[in-house]
């Protein structure tokens, strides 16, 4: 006589043990990520404004941009 098909539980696949990256490497990399590289962007922008409208408020980009905010306000 046949025996019944039992539904065993299948052994469970061995895992490998969880890695935690090293805290100080996603420190750094938070802080780069979240505040230097948006700073230098923001930063650089500012800057640039600022010189370009201390030294060239003449000039064609100065225009535009008082043009633009004339549009908005």
């Amino acid at each position: 006589m046949a025996q019944p098909v039992r539904n065993l539980p299948k052994k469970a696949p061995e895992q490998a043990p969880d890695k935690v990256p090293d805290e100080e490497t996603s420190r750094v990399g938070w802080i780069l990520g979240w505040i230097v590289i948006p700073g230098l962007l923001f930063g650089g922008l500012f800057v640039g404004g600022v010189y370009v409208g201390a030294n060239h408020h003449d000039g064609w980009i100065a225009r535009a941009v008082m043009w633009l905010i004339g549009l908005v306000w």
